[in-house]
């Protein structure tokens, strides 16, 4: 789920408080599932039959529902045919069927009639409105598959589906299967039904409703449809396009190719969350999915791009591997965010994908660095505490520690072991545990020792580094501590520890000579071939870590920002910015340091810099100050604007012009 993480959960939990797990004795195999929206009484009735197993003899079966008026409930097992009484429980979002005598261990089926509501809450199955007509959506992530059926809502129960709806004459339906029957009736309706789905968890399952209007295209022979309410069909052809792209992608990336036959996306008139991963039936909120593209910017086309991506990642990174319990989201989330940038990175390196990567990684690192940040990893049984988990260290941080790995191990070997991950517990589910044993076996390297520092504590680690040139190489030692975006929290002592990857490279010299420490001490020495103006701690940005730079690196000839890639130059910048903040720099090193980008056109490295300065004129100058300061930021970047121009030109990179327009 590509989350609008701003305000998330405030819709999500009105009117709920808690939740409750079932006692799993009784699991589910297969749903039948039938859905008849009625939008004059905005409600819907549902028919459905459960079939499960029983695993030790009972007279209860405790299901999740919310909001559902329940008409009959049979239990059909062995020979018996009984009907249930129906106990609800409010608090915990369960209800009881209690049996006038028990049952075996065993099969059973469950079959249920009820009326559900089209509400207006953007969860469940909710009604949205467009062109003066309305439209039923479902949206179950994290647990609001039980206010649309009564289920056995966790993500580890999970199950095939068949999956049927009655809609009224002129509308159609998209759900995870595809349509293998369209007939009339009843009335003046027809029911259209949809193929079986792998198994998958409830939370998954898609139902939307109305008079869609959809582009469609293939790729690697999966039929692929963008739909959307009439009138703005066209508008899903660059998503049509971007999806080819990532689906051919991720078809050679992946040991397993797309697994679901077909993939509709469809941009949904109301949607809280910027888009959800449903197998084989994904949705979005219109400005994520449609584009004109007549009037798009390239940052509107990159965005659209990665939302596409991210879901489509899901399809393996949550939809045919699971985690067991939300507290493993991140395998999710996580997992799609690193996974993102890949394809439209292949697809469109001139937008320096990697750069944005970085980027995300600092952001990442600012958010880690307050005194009550959460690890990675952490309880949640009530649905508040369920929502929770869907913030930025769960996307941000965990992909940020992928991105560390993977260049830690290499991308070929991190490949291997993502892949060993995926064949292991394809249809199934899995823990952080199950990820990190396949990595370390895959690649021979102690993953399962590196990730746990990182999932399984808060905040992220200060990496200390000096160093001196002796016969042609440079001895020095590393020591790590926890970083605080605060003064006086760094002068406080902590007996954190991570295993951390650390990677460096000389500055100036031949700059290419780079080398990895395992740094799992508290203090520990290294040898690094090469001499020049320092060492540049963090190659490629890719480390979740902050890192000590001597500041008079930033006015020493021999240090020439150009010769960095733009990864090292966006690490930089915001490796400095955060140094600031944390009282182990000024603000004068800042300043240094944007001297030395005098003639550098790497975009977000450029405009860190320039919030930097913003920052300092409104907050740190008096009026008296401002020409003298105003003639510096013009000595600094008019060499850069000099070498763009003043008019954008048809050869140049996107990144070209974003920078020209920051300056």
């Amino acid at each position: 789920m590509k989350k609008i993480l701003l305000g998330f959960g405030l819709l999500l939990l009105s009117g709920f408080c808690s939740a409750q797990r079932l006692p799993g004795n009784v699991v589910p195999d297969h749903y039948n599932l039938r859905f008849t929206p009625d939008f004059s009484s905005n409600s819907f009735a549902g028919d459905e039959t459960i079939d499960v197993y029983v695993l030790s003899p009972t007279n209860s079966i405790v299901l999740h529902a919310v909001d559902i008026d329940f008409k009959s409930t049979t239990v059909k097992a062995g020979a018996s045919d009984v009907s249930a009484t129906v106990t609800p429980d409010a608090g915990n979002e369960t209800v009881t069927l209690q049996l006038p005598s028990e049952i075996a261990a065993g099969t059973a089926s469950l079959h249920i009639t009820y009326v559900g509501q089209l509400n207006n809450k953007l969860r469940g199955m909710y009604r949205s409105e467009a062109n003066h007509r309305k439209y039923a959506i479902t949206q179950f992530e994290a647990i609001d598959a039980r206010v649309a059926f009564p289920s056995f809502d966790e993500p580890a129960y999970k199950a095939t589906f068949d999956i049927s709806a009655v809609v009224d004459k002129d509308d159609t339906a998209i759900s995870n299967g595809r349509i293998i029957s369209d007939d009339p009736g009843p009335g003046g309706k027809h029911t259209i039904r949809f193929s079986t789905t792998p198994k998958m968890s409830t939370y998954l399952v898609a139902l939307t409703v109305g008079d869609w209007k959809c582009v469609s295209g293939e790729e690697d022979g999966i039929a692929l449809r963008v739909c959307s309410v009439p009138g703005k069909e066209q508008q899903g052809k660059f998503a049509l396009e971007v999806t080819k792209a990532i689906l051919h992608y991720y078809d050679q990336y992946f040991a397993i190719k797309y697994p679901y036959g077909k993939l509709d996306q469809i941009a949904a008139p109301d949607f809280e969350a910027g888009a959800m991963e449903n197998t084989a039936a994904i949705v979005y909120r219109e400005s994520a999915l449609l584009l004109d593209e007549s009037k798009a910017s390239v940052n509107d086309e990159k965005e659209v791009s990665l939302v596409i991506a991210h879901e489509m990642a899901h399809q393996w990174f949550g939809d045919l591997v699971t985690m067991k319990w939300w507290d493993d989201i991140w395998l999710n989330e996580g997992f799609a965010t690193w996974m993102e940038t890949k394809p439209v990175a292949a697809w469109k390196p001139e937008w320096k994908i990697s750069e944005d990567e970085v980027l995300s990684a600092s952001q990442a690192l600012a958010t880690d660095s307050a005194q009550n940040t959460r690890p990675i990893r952490q309880k949640a049984e009530s649905r508040q505490e369920i929502n929770s988990l869907f913030d930025g260290i769960a996307y941000g941080k965990t992909a940020a520690v992928l991105r560390m790995l993977e260049g830690y191990l290499g991308p070929d070997e991190f490949r291997k072991g993502v892949n060993s991950y995926l064949q292991a517990h394809a249809y199934s589910n899995a823990t952080a545990e199950d990820f990190w044993e396949a990595m370390t076996k895959a690649s021979g390297k102690p993953i399962d020792q590196i990730m746990p520092t990182f999932v399984t504590q808060p905040g992220a680690p200060y990496v200390l580094l000096q160093g001196k040139c002796a016969n042609g190489e440079t001895e020095g030692t590393l020591s790590q501590q926890r970083f605080y975006a605060s003064p006086k929290l760094m002068q406080q002592t902590s007996d954190q520890l991570w295993q951390l990857p650390v990677c460096m490279r000389e500055i100036g010299g031949s700059g290419k000579k780079s080398s990895c420490e395992l740094l799992a001490r508290p203090q520990q020495t290294f040898k690094l071939q090469g001499c020049g103006a320092g060492i540049f701690p963090n190659v490629d940005g890719a480390g979740f870590y902050r890192y000590s730079f001597d500041p008079a690196i930033l006015t020493s000839d021999s240090f020439k920002v150009k010769e960095l890639t733009g990864d090292d130059q966006v690490s930089l910048v915001g490796n400095e910015v955060a140094l600031l903040t944390a009282g182990q720099h000024h603000i004068q090193d800042v300043m240094a340091l944007a001297t030395k980008f005098r003639g550098v056109e790497t975009y977000d490295a450029v405009n860190e810099l320039a919030g930097q300065l913003h920052f300092a004129r409104d907050y740190l100058l008096s009026q008296r100050d401002l020409p003298q300061f105003q003639a510096w930021v013009r000595s600094v970047f008019k060499p850069t604007f000099e070498s763009l121009g003043a008019d954008s030109a048809r050869t140049e990179t996107p990144n070209q012009r974003n920078t020209r327009a920051t300056l």
